[in-house]
């Protein structure tokens, strides 16, 4: 889980521990990748002449880099700390922790119930990645009183396990709020509708998440995460009237149907 067999692409945020400093560089491991290593060019340090590498960077420091030269065939990458903002780096490293999290969760739930791990990963993670429904934002509803969706498909008793673990495990640091709303297209399709959710999910700000999840065309879950019950409120009616605005140009429309507890 938070694994990929895939090679890092040019341009792509990606989280490196620091393995060894060099006078002309860092040579950092790339968490995401089963640890592909990857070099910080020294011009790609800071923007700033770098008189001592370690003043940035040091052995066994986790940090987000940016992907700026990746090579499969040669299997070498590049990547630089200076063209990671400030916004992003802490974006990233909350998506990470997140998905470490999961990991943990999903390992700890095999271990008590004595239930494969990969029959977890069908059962949970693959239903949840089908549904693109993101799985720490499942576990927080969870842990703050929603039952298990029926399309987990995993015994009652690990069901079970899973609630108690995640009311156990799981820490309220957000408010969170949703709402059922009816997103209709017309003759303009599906990608006017992801077009919306897409301008409504860039409203978030770091530290906060909007997702737009399908239920049922045309009935979509808004899910929104913030510091305070009133930003969650906020962003809410701005994820709406943003969604309204771009369906209702083409000949659609974005409405409420119900708030969800």
């Amino acid at each position: 889980m938070g694994m990929s067999s895939r090679f890092p692409q040019q341009g792509e945020l990606v989280i490196g521990t620091v393995t060894r400093v060099l006078r002309h560089g860092v040579r950092v491991r790339l968490e995401e990748y089963d640890g592909i290593e990857a070099f910080v060019p020294l011009s790609e340090i800071s923007m700033k002449w770098v008189r001592n590498i370690r003043d940035y960077l040091r052995e066994g420091q986790r940090t987000v880099f940016r992907v700026v030269r990746s090579s499969p065939e040669n299997l070498q990458v590049d990547v630089s700390l200076r063209r990671v903002s400030q916004k992003e780096r802490e974006e990233k490293m909350a998506e990470w922790k997140r998905v470490v999290k999961v990991s943990r969760m999903l390992s700890i739930l095999a271990e008590k119930t004595g239930v494969e791990r990969s029959v977890i990963e069908e059962g949970l993670v693959k239903s949840a990645a089908d549904r693109r429904v993101d799985l720490y934002g499942l576990m927080e509803d969870i842990a703050a009183g929603d039952d298990v969706p029926s399309w987990v498909n995993l015994p009652k008793e690990v069901k079970d396990t899973l609630v108690e673990l995640c009311r156990k495990e799981i820490k309220k640091t957000v408010s969170i709020s949703k709402a059922l709303v009816r997103l209709y297209a017309g003759k303009s399709g599906v990608g006017l509708i992801r077009r919306a959710a897409q301008e409504a999910m860039n409203l978030a700000k770091s530290g906060e998440k909007i997702s737009i999840t399908v239920i049922g065309p045309p009935k979509y879950l808004l899910r929104i995460e913030a510091a305070t019950p009133e930003r969650v409120e906020e962003l809410k009616q701005l994820a709406l009237n943003r969604m309204a605005q771009i369906m209702s140009e083409q000949g659609g429309e974005a409405a409420i149907e119900e708030e969800k507890k």
